[in-house]
């Protein structure tokens, strides 16, 4: 897919082309450093980590995010939920909203947050909901794993009459705009995207209370979290390939209070194992969401089952991941086969095409 001049420097990975498209009509800004207040200084501005610095060092706020990001998280939840239930569409389906979350948290392009915003708000019906389908396109070619484990969030975008439901997805996507997703989540430091679990926030937002309690779905607090993070690493650098492993995952709440422990021990969680098992296949879609978001790395393996009933589920899903990643290189490779055929016939056409010498 295409690159976006703009974003060239904060990001290698491509915007999704249908938004990239839409952002060519407009001219673009110049390159410039986030500013989370107009009258704000140039020195109190937080300058964005290199791309070589592995281990961020966490010590301030998030930039563009007023308050404490949890609380802005479930502000962003509720009004989401809030959104979703007036809409004309939604009914009670939940895995809509969800998935636009989702989407909108895995935007490839980190920091430029109001440029992104821009482009999003910018785009017609159809290049939105195109433009989420590129998204989590993309997220699948680089984590086929945790691609395949979201699909939950992404059969909407295949189903019929899709257009009736763009009114709802263009009315919880300007929500979740104005509510801060792209600043919680879209920041180029890993330590500020996990920040807070906009998946968790969303998921309880729009569940009612007795389908919580059906699916005996509570999430553990992030200050729990935290506390029995501290505890279960302490001061102490665990070594490298250290697997954590979750049974009751949810959307990975421990995971990530983990994983922020490890970075104030300036440590990198791509250097650990990261096992998490949960029963509900819209919660782990949500879990695969974070792990991409979080920076948890490439040992991630996240299964959705009952482990009670399968002792096995957790090297059934390796094995699974495995078998992902291959099918994904056969197609992709597949892919290129097709498109340099394509590009060696466009060269014959032109050369018989020319006029002789």
């Amino acid at each position: 897919m295409e690159q976006l001049d703009l974003f060239a420097a904060a990001e290698q990975d491509p915007v999704p082309a249908t938004f990239a498209a839409r952002s060519r009509q407009a001219p673009a800004p110049a390159l410039a450093a986030v500013n989370s207040d107009p009258g704000e200084s140039e020195a109190s501005r937080r300058e964005l980590p290199s791309p070589q610095a592995r281990i961020p060092v966490p010590h301030h706020p998030a930039p563009l995010l007023a308050g404490n990001p949890r609380d802005a998280g479930r502000r962003l939840g509720e009004a989401v939920a809030e959104t979703w239930h007036a809409s004309n569409w939604a009914g009670s389906r939940i895995d809509v909203p969800i998935s636009i979350i989702g989407g909108l948290a895995l935007f490839p392009i980190k920091s430029h947050t109001q440029d992104v915003s821009r482009i999003i708000t910018e785009s017609s019906d159809y290049e939105l909901l195109q433009g989420y389908r590129e998204i989590y396109a993309h997220t699948w070619a680089r984590r086929p794993d945790l691609g395949a484990r979201m699909a939950p969030l992404m059969s909407w975008l295949t189903e019929d009459g899709l257009e009736e439901k763009a009114y709802a997805v263009r009315r919880v996507t300007e929500t979740a705009l104005r509510y801060g997703i792209l600043q919680l989540t879209g920041d180029p430091d890993p330590y500020h995207r996990a920040d807070t679990d906009v998946m968790s926030w969303t998921i309880t937002s729009l569940r009612s209370h007795g389908a919580r309690q059906g699916l005996g779905e509570y999430h553990t607090s992030p200050e729990v979290c935290e506390m029995m993070a501290a505890l279960i690493v302490g001061n102490e650098a665990p070594p490298k390939g250290q697997r954590f492993h979750e049974p009751a995952g949810g959307t990975g709440g421990m995971f990530r209070a983990l994983a922020q422990h490890l970075r104030h021990l300036h440590l990198d969680p791509a250097d650990y194992v990261w096992a998490l098992n949960e029963l509900e296949p819209i919660a782990a879609a949500g879990a695969a969401v974070n792990a991409v978001v979080w920076g948890l790395g490439p040992n991630v393996v996240i299964a959705c089952g009952d482990t009670l009933a399968q002792s096995d589920l957790h090297e059934q899903t390796a094995r699974e991941r495995h078998a992902l990643y291959e099918e994904r290189d056969q197609l992709l490779g597949y892919l290129s086969v097709v498109d340099a055929t394509r590009k060696a016939m466009a060269l014959v056409d032109r050369i018989a095409s020319a006029p002789a010498a």
